[in-house]
């Protein structure tokens, strides 16, 4: 009697283990499919704040450094991004766990124990949503990165002017020329890399041009010849030396030699031959 007695708590004990199993498989699932839209989530917020974080520093570069407005568009980008990540923890809570699951259970035998974890209807509008601001926010930073190349290719100009210039003179201004090196540092190598700070080049960029601002008759032959009174016909003889050509005494007319030897920083750089 014993023995026919325990059977039925035997198969209960059985059945009620297979419950908890499949309850237990069925948690598992639930917590996989959450995982999964909240990395989703996460990897697209992570992706816009990148891209937000880049906006912001060219932003800040072009009208702290440049003095520069930025796109009128900006503003609507940085309100559409905002908006999509606006979720509450509650409301992204309820929105990786679809409707489905917590109605019924999900059948996990078998084969079945492999079924696609997929993104719940919420999240892929969420995710949708964040990547279509993303798409925005890029826009409006490539628009402020072609002002900003504008504005470098403008500087690169006359930072190669006055250098040379400075070749023409021998690089007798020493301070001059440091603050040169350093502009050709900022613009070429600074000035795009969004990964640096942008309140730190602002800064360095304002002293750089504070100091070219202390040597303009350096800066271009045009603000050298309106400095030293000379003519045009000897400012391109002076331009002739910094094509590494030699000049001969029959190249140039005495009136430029006169010019030439009134101005203490050509009398030094210019060698002439017979």
């Amino acid at each position: 009697m014993s023995n026919s007695e325990s059977l039925p708590t035997v198969v209960g004990a059985l059945e009620d283990k297979a419950r908890e199993h499949k309850q237990a498989e069925n948690t598992q699932y639930h917590v996989s499919v959450a995982q999964h839209n909240i990395r989703e989530v996460n990897n697209a917020i992570t992706e816009l704040e990148e891209a937000l974080n880049d906006l912001r520093y060219y932003e800040t570069i072009l009208e702290e450094a440049f003095n520069e407005e930025s796109p009128t568009m900006l503003n609507s980008a940085v309100q559409t991004a905002e908006q999509a990540v606006g979720v509450t923890q509650d409301e992204l809570l309820g929105n990786v766990q679809s409707k489905e699951m917590d109605d019924s259970e999900v059948e996990l035998s078998g084969d079945d124990a492999d079924l696609t974890v997929e993104l719940t209807p919420e999240v892929e509008t969420q995710v949708s949503q964040i990547r279509s601001a993303k798409k925005q926010v890029e826009s409006v930073a490539q628009t402020v990165r072609s002002q900003l190349e504008s504005k470098r290719d403008d500087w690169v100009t006359k930072v190669n002017a006055a250098e040379e210039l400075q070749k023409i003179l021998g690089g007798q201004n020493s301070d001059f020329a440091k603050t040169l090196n350093h502009m050709q540092r900022l613009l070429n190598r600074e000035l795009m890399d969004s990964s640096g700070r942008a309140s730190k080049f602002v800064s360095e960029w304002d002293n750089a041009t504070s100091n070219w601002d202390k040597h303009q008759s350096l800066q271009s032959f045009d603000d050298f010849q309106d400095r030293h009174d000379l003519s045009d016909s000897t400012i391109e003889d002076v331009k002739t030396l910094s094509k590494s050509q030699r000049l001969t005494l029959a190249d140039v007319s005495l009136d430029s030699l006169k010019e030439m030897k009134r101005v203490s920083e050509l009398e030094s750089a210019v060698e002439l031959s017979l």
